[in-house]
């Protein structure tokens, strides 16, 4: 059944208010439609649900407020985890589900009083979807050689940083999953588990009652790991147990919050971590955003010369050393046709929105340009020279504008390459990265 039917059987439930069917045909259109979270929110004369895809959000359906109550208390009464007589606080539950096309889904859950009532908010995980290889993730050119050489390394710490919903932790999974082998004693500590894998020892942290990221880490030394992963690094306490563990021989995958690899020096060091700590544990830290593609059945091309952002993007490539560039575009299998028609005639790929044959919706990506995502990566791998700026106490600006000058591929220019290969388009390019002031 396609999506626009469940999408009618929803509005059909609406009209009957028929709360039950309300929420598993909206679980279903969620699931099948790829959307992340599903926002069930009130305000003074109507309520609205609406949903993430591809990291935006879409309004999907408008509903009385009459029964948004009911909504709400349905779903505290169903989640076993929430009360439904508490709507002054916020409220958190975790609830397994299964859709009308009998997928698997688990959904973290949060409402939140406001003025007009109760908002809910579930996150969607979709346990049929499986870890992708990290070829399919976008890891393209020397950022693809950078992440296999580190995932060979028998000790240090891998980190990946982003904002929530950037893929940090598909990233992760997947790199767990290319080194996941029988001879290695792989132990995880989330919060909470998105994916079970096979082969790996994964543990649902619970600070309600003491089982802590902090704590996990201490008690996997004790587990005679090889590898360890932290689902987050959020306070000095756990940064040292990670370095720690680094130095004893282990390889540790973690997240931290910053805006890119090279601020995550700078948040490291005020964190309490020593410079020689951050130079002899630290092997890569990786920034990431998930850029939405150009939908390939709609796209055209279009002249962007005019753009401040085309402008932007000339000035970032004026920088990169001529011979890394090469090197880079040839990692990247770009031809010169796409070169040329990129800096030479000023054109990039775009979406319309429109079918080309009959100039109606779109079919493929239902007329909002674009359809799926693909990772924009930046990668700074320690190298001795980095390390030996961090000991001489180096700023993290000066770090970054060494590492960029040495062809570091910043989130900009993975994202630019991509563009110039028609996935991606200025907006979104630049949607992650500031606009600089062109002289």
């Amino acid at each position: 059944m396609e999506t626009q039917n469940f999408r009618d059987l929803l509005s059909k439930a609406i009209l009957q208010s028929d709360i039950v069917r309300i929420f598993d045909y909206l679980l279903t259109i969620g699931v099948e439609e790829g959307a992340s979270d599903i926002h069930i929110e009130p305000f003074e004369n109507y309520c609205r649900i609406r949903i993430r895809v591809d990291g935006v959000l879409h309004e999907l359906v408008q509903y009385p407020k009459s029964f948004h109550d009911s909504i709400i208390s349905k779903f505290k009464i169903e989640s076993g985890q929430m009360r439904p007589d508490e709507k002054r606080l916020p409220q958190d539950a975790r609830v397994s589900a299964i859709t009308q096309t009998n997928k698997e889904i688990d959904l973290r859950a949060n409402t939140l009083p406001t003025v007009w009532g109760e908002k809910l908010v579930m996150r969607i995980v979709d346990k049929s979807k499986e870890i992708p290889d990290l070829k399919y993730l976008g890891l393209d050119g020397s950022n693809g050689r950078i992440i296999e050489k580190n995932l060979q390394y028998p000790n240090g710490i891998i980190l990946n940083t982003g904002p929530t919903g950037s893929g940090k932790t598909t990233t992760l999974y997947s790199c767990l999953s290319d080194i996941n082998k029988p001879e290695v004693n792989i132990t995880t500590f989330e919060d909470p588990v998105e994916n079970k894998m096979m082969g790996l020892n994964q543990a649902q942290v619970r600070s309600d009652i003491g089982f802590t990221f902090l704590s996990g880490l201490r008690s996997a030394l004790r587990q005679d790991p090889d590898i360890i992963m932290v689902g987050e690094i959020r306070d000095r306490e756990t940064l040292e147990m990670a370095m720690e563990s680094a130095m004893t021989g282990h390889l540790v995958f973690s997240t931290i919050h910053t805006n890119s690899a090279v601020e995550t020096v700078t948040r490291v060091l005020n964190m309490g971590a020593q410079p020689f700590m951050l130079a002899g544990t630290f092997n890569l830290v990786i920034a990431q955003r998930l850029g939405r593609k150009i939908c390939p059945h709609c796209a055209i091309k279009v002249s962007v010369k005019d753009d401040i952002k085309y402008l932007n993007a000339k000035q970032a490539f004026r920088s990169f050393d001529k011979e890394l560039l090469k090197r880079e575009i040839l990692l990247r299998g770009i031809s010169q046709e796409e070169w040329n028609d990129f800096f030479v005639d000023g054109y990039v790929s775009q979406g319309t929105g429109k079918d080309p044959k009959t100039g109606e919706v779109c079919p493929v990506c239902k007329g909002v340009w674009y359809k799926g995502r693909v990772g924009i990566y930046e990668m700074m791998d320690y190298t001795d020279q980095i390390r030996m700026m961090l000991l001489d106490g180096k700023s993290a600006f000066e770090v970054g504008k060494y590492a960029l000058s040495q062809g570091m591929i910043d989130l900009e220019r993975d994202g630019l390459f991509k563009t110039i290969q028609g996935k991606l388009d200025l907006h979104e390019v630049y949607r992650f990265v500031k606009i600089q002031d062109i002289v």
